[in-house]
């Protein structure tokens, strides 16, 4: 029988709101509420969350209707090439590529170590999290591993729309994780938020006007951090919380789970308004969801039950696929499924730690479905 604790409702948390009145949930997914799982249960194959690997990084250095679609430009894109991290042959984290099928893996990575890439827009460079001598680094190279170059000290790293910014997080002179952003040649490093809330992992919408990110309510805690989602204005301005309303994770047959009130790994989609995100038992184990970036349509994805977590979402490029980490064969595995949460398949192993096992799809820009050349 799962045995519960008290529930720690939303309600309690401060009232930082992204849409005081609009539902989360369809009517239909509306659950009872149950309590938090004791936390001496279990863990499986639980590794250390998003949320507290990136603060350490930073220590140490509507339901029924479509999503909106969010203009981009006329230009197209197909899905290429797989970035992700596994181990080198000394154990240290490095970054790779295959192709979606898992095959033709190639090692880009080999100094350190290296993780959490992301693709630039015209899927021609990589940024990435570098660790060097105990500091974590903000870096970047060309997509076939060539020109690295490390630009300034920082935490996920996410490249912005338009290919000129990379958006990070690292504390600022109060010791406070905000968001910064650097050009994506190194210069022109600068602060965009500046409140007393801690805000790590940022992930920019599609027209480059809006970034989720991480919120914990309780960074100072390791083992209850309370992670929220964020939700601002690309310049910082019109900070709240997205994530709002109570969720429980549900299994196939409707079964309960566990309850989903912590929520972190958000990830936008590069076509429309939704984000995909982590939401579960922070420390523990937790689901793939998605939320509209108006905080509703909030839909849980993956329902495997088996308390080896499913975390570190990130979007096919044309926005039909999500790409996840799982432990539950019982270890780290990268799985792909289509962006309503079906079809479920496995492509590669994926390792973690020091960062994230977070993978990232190329986009390869076309036009008319035909594509485009590119030149150095």
């Amino acid at each position: 029988m799962l045995q519960t604790e008290p529930p720690r409702k939303k309600a309690d948390r401060p009232t930082l709101r992204a849409a005081d009145a609009a539902p989360l949930r369809c009517a239909a997914q509306v659950k009872p509420n149950v309590g938090r799982r004791n936390r001496q249960t279990s863990r499986g194959t639980r590794k250390h969350t998003l949320v507290l690997a990136l603060l350490a990084m930073l220590i140490l250095s509507a339901c029924g209707s479509s999503p909106t679609a969010i203009s981009t430009g006329s230009v197209g894109v197909s899905n290429g090439l797989i970035a992700l991290s596994l181990r080198d042959h000394n154990g240290r984290l490095q970054i790779f590529t295959i192709t979606p099928d898992g095959a033709n893996k190639k090692q880009l990575t080999f100094e350190g170590d290296n993780g959490r890439p992301d693709w630039s827009p015209d899927g021609r460079r990589i940024t990435f999290n570098a660790k060097r001598a105990e500091r974590i680094w903000v870096a970047v190279m060309d997509a076939d591993g060539s020109n690295q170059q490390l630009l300034v000290e920082g935490a996920a790293p996410d490249w912005s729309p338009d290919g000129r910014q990379i958006a990070f997080s690292r504390p600022d002179d109060r010791g406070i994780a905000q968001i910064w952003v650097v050009n994506a040649d190194g210069s022109n490093v600068r602060q965009i938020t500046q409140s007393s809330t801690t805000k790590i992992a940022p992930s920019w919408s599609p027209d480059g006007k809006e970034m989720v990110f991480i919120m914990p309510r309780n960074p100072s805690s390791r083992s209850d951090p309370q992670p929220e989602i964020g939700i601002m204005n690309s310049d910082g301005t019109n900070e709240r919380i997205l994530t709002t309303e109570n969720r429980v994770n549900m299994d196939g047959r409707g079964a309960v789970c566990e309850t989903a009130n912590d929520a972190n790994a958000p990830a936008w989609s590069p076509v429309d308004d939704r984000i995909a995100f982590w939401s579960g038992i922070e420390n523990q184990y937790g689901q793939i969801w998605v939320i509209r970036s108006d905080g509703t349509g909030s839909q849980q994805l993956t329902e495997d039950c088996s308390h080896r977590n499913s975390d570190d979402p990130s979007w096919s490029p044309d926005g039909t696929k999500i790409l996840f980490s799982t432990g539950r064969s019982g270890r780290n595995e990268l799985w792909v499924m289509d962006a309503n949460g079906e079809n479920e398949r496995k492509i590669s192993d994926i390792d973690a730690d020091p960062f994230p096992g977070r993978a990232s799809w190329q986009p390869v820009p076309t036009a008319r479905g035909t594509v485009l050349p590119r030149t150095k």
